[in-house]
């Protein structure tokens, strides 16, 4: 209940902030399609909501600007079994809920179109696991802290919308293997995470 208080205080504060001048920003909503690397080889088969709110200012007017969000997300991995008939024989969920506060540089290449890329914190809120039979419990140990790195492109379909798709990837595996000191990418689970948002903004 304290970090959902927090979340909404600093959504108010972030929507207020917008009447200051020089800043642009509004709300923002979406889905996700996430997979967890380093567990199988799923595709992005776990399906989740986003939404939030976002403030960015003018670093080069019309040009370049930098974004700051705090945003809800759900991430994870959903991923079927089935033997060589085709039948389903197996089930596993990880569903994983998040606030993050991604922070972006953003690049118009004209005025419909706009690169980002940038980082986001986050802190785990909930997490759940389900297989065939239903909610199982788990003993792993996932970090409660953790940065995603991203890349995306907006398209501006009409002065107050945008419409978005981006990419998350771990900077950090948010649940480390015993052998950790291996190679990087084999050294535990990564978030991967492919999101399509839709920006209303109250001020441009």
């Amino acid at each position: 209940m304290k970090i959902k208080f927090l979340f909404i205080l600093s959504l108010f504060l972030v929507l207020h902030g917008l009447s200051a001048q020089n800043f642009q920003g509004g709300i923002s909503g979406g889905l996700n399609a996430a997979r967890i690397d380093g567990d199988g080889h799923e595709l992005y088969g776990k399906l989740g909501l986003n939404a939030g709110a976002f403030a960015a200012r003018a670093i080069v007017p019309e040009m370049l600007y930098w974004q700051l969000e705090l945003k809800y997300t759900s991430r994870g991995k959903y991923n079927i079994q089935r033997n060589t008939s085709g039948n389903i024989i197996g089930m596993s969920l990880i569903d994983l809920r998040y606030i993050e506060m991604p922070l972006s540089i953003h690049y118009f290449l004209n005025e419909k179109v706009q690169l980002e890329l940038g980082l986001s914190p986050d802190v785990l809120l909930k997490e759940r696991y389900e297989d065939q039979d239903g909610p199982v419990r788990s003993d792993r140990e996932l970090d409660r802290f953790g940065i995603t790195a991203f890349a995306g492109a907006n398209y501006f379909i009409t002065d107050p919308f945008a419409m978005g798709i981006r990419f998350n990837y771990s900077v950090f595996p948010f649940y480390k293997f015993s052998a950790y000191a291996v190679r990087y990418r084999d050294s535990g689970w990564f978030h991967d995470v492919l999101s399509i948002n839709v920006r209303y903004y109250f001020t441009r």
